[in-house]
């Protein structure tokens, strides 16, 4: 059986932001980059350790021009933590990094804590 693969919180909001700052610009490409992350998502399920490894220990780096998309396995999912723009800088910026410890931490509670997370290395 082939795992899920899902987007954190974070990586989701960030790339509803992006969709939506293209589609008022360009709706045709802003649905093209919508397909091909579902086309992508198909292929980390068949084949999640297909791509290189990331620079964090347990991520793995997906290159999807002009996006890379961080992933990582979490409990038999298969989890887009993080995405960001090619031309940004490599791996987790601190603050991206707290984001995504802290949805893994929130996905298992209701409560959300007003206290972000801190990082675990």
């Amino acid at each position: 059986m082939m795992p899920p693969v899902r987007l954190s919180k974070s990586a989701e909001r960030w790339f509803l932001t992006k969709i939506a700052e293209l589609a008022d610009v360009n709706p045709a490409a802003a649905r093209n980059l919508i397909d091909r992350l579902e086309r992508q998502k198909g292929l980390l399920s068949s084949f999640p350790r297909s791509t290189e490894r990331g620079l964090l220990e347990g991520t793995r780096k997906v290159s999807m021009p002009p996006l890379v998309l961080t992933i990582r396995e979490r409990n038999g999912i298969i989890e887009i933590a993080a995405i960001r723009d090619a031309r940004q800088r490599d791996a987790f910026a601190p603050t991206e990094l707290r984001d995504a410890l802290y949805d893994e931490e929130t996905d298992d509670q209701e409560k959300i804590d007003d206290e972000p997370a801190e990082p675990r290395f």
